[in-house]
């Protein structure tokens, strides 16, 4: 038998679901306003911004992704995947995309990379991309992302890269030449010394030394000097323009080369070349003792194998080409005297 309820107990019933009611709208109230405020705080947050759903669907993104890098509307985004809007997303950005959103769904986390993205406004950017799974309860529903544009960042990272470039010529660069300067000199010789005892890797050396410089200088003054050594420096690059041609300016009126060749005979024919070029320029001298134009003298060493008993360092050859410049100065000058040093 069914017992109506008093009159007391429904009053009691109707007074607890309107405050059930109120709790609810109260609720739902905080939920609008929680939501209103989340979404506006998603607006007018200056980096691109986005969610998509597991699916690849976008669900939500704020006025910076869809005006700075899309540039289109928000409704024209949403409901969207990466392929359903091939005008401002190319496929084989899509692609990539594609597979970074499918790394980080299938490895639920955080996920971090840098990209060159193309902007609405045709410029190419660059961006931190900093994403993250969206889950409640264990389950992922979906992928958050949030991109900084890092484009000033990168170019100062560029700019600074070529002074320090810029500043590592500099330093090993002669300033009034524009040739490799003695420090180089010492770095590149000791690297090709450890070639030929690692690899028999074979190199020739010549120490250039323009003739009666002095007396140019006190005939024609340093300033004319100085230009004399300017157009030296410039036939000695016209004729070693290798890629594996070092030219050095070593100090004063010397000059040093380091280069390959096949052989011996190639090594004097390079040399007597570079010789013959400097007297055919036809620089006005000032001693006409060997030749109205300016002339050089020069050492040449063809350094094949070195003997392991030998145990040359770099300051002992350098000392034997030295005497080898020395012997073309005693005996004329505008000459090349050279040795062979090899097994």
């Amino acid at each position: 038998m069914n017992i109506k309820p008093s009159y007391t107990e429904l009053e009691s019933k109707v007074e607890s679901l309107e405050s059930t009611l109120l709790l609810l709208d109260s609720l739902k109230k905080n939920i609008k306003v929680n939501d209103s405020f989340l979404k506006m705080l998603f607006d007018i947050i200056p980096s691109p911004m986005f969610y998509k759903d597991r699916s690849g669907i976008y669900r939500h993104c704020n006025d910076a992704f869809s005006k700075t890098i899309l540039g289109i509307s928000k409704d024209e985004i949403l409901g969207k995947s990466l392929y359903d809007l091939p005008d401002v997303i190319p496929k084989e950005h899509a692609d990539i995309y594609y597979e970074k959103d499918k790394e980080l769904l299938l490895n639920a986390g955080v996920q971090f990379y840098e990209a060159k993205v193309r902007c609405s406004d045709g410029l190419d950017r660059y961006f931190n991309f900093y994403k993250s799974t969206f889950e409640i309860d264990g389950e992922i529903l979906g992928l958050v992302g949030i991109m900084l544009d890092i484009s000033e960042y990168k170019k100062t990272l560029i700019e600074l890269d070529k002074k320090n470039k810029i500043l590592n010529s500099l330093s090993i660069t002669d300033y009034l030449t524009g040739l490799n300067n003695r420090r180089y000199f010492e770095e590149i010789f000791e690297k090709k010394l450890s070639l030929l005892n690692r690899h028999n890797h074979g190199f020739s050396l010549a120490l250039i030394d323009i003739d009666f410089f002095k007396d140019f200088n006190d005939c024609f003054g340093h300033q004319a000097g100085d230009e004399a050594l300017v157009s030296i420096g410039k036939i000695l690059k016209e004729t070693f323009h290798r890629p594996n041609d070092y030219i050095f300016r070593l100090g004063g009126e010397e000059f040093g080369i380091l280069f390959d060749v096949k052989s011996n005979k190639d090594s004097f024919f390079l040399i007597e070349k570079l010789r013959q070029n400097v007297e055919n320029a036809k620089l006005k001298s000032c001693n006409n003792k060997v030749s109205p134009y300016i002339t050089v003298s020069i050492g040449l060493i063809n350094i094949n194998i070195i003997k392991k008993k030998d145990n040359l360092t770099s300051k002992e050859i350098y000392s034997r080409v030295d005497k080898l410049l020395y012997e073309s100065k005693e005996n004329g000058r505008n000459k090349t005297t050279y040795e062979n040093i090899e097994e």
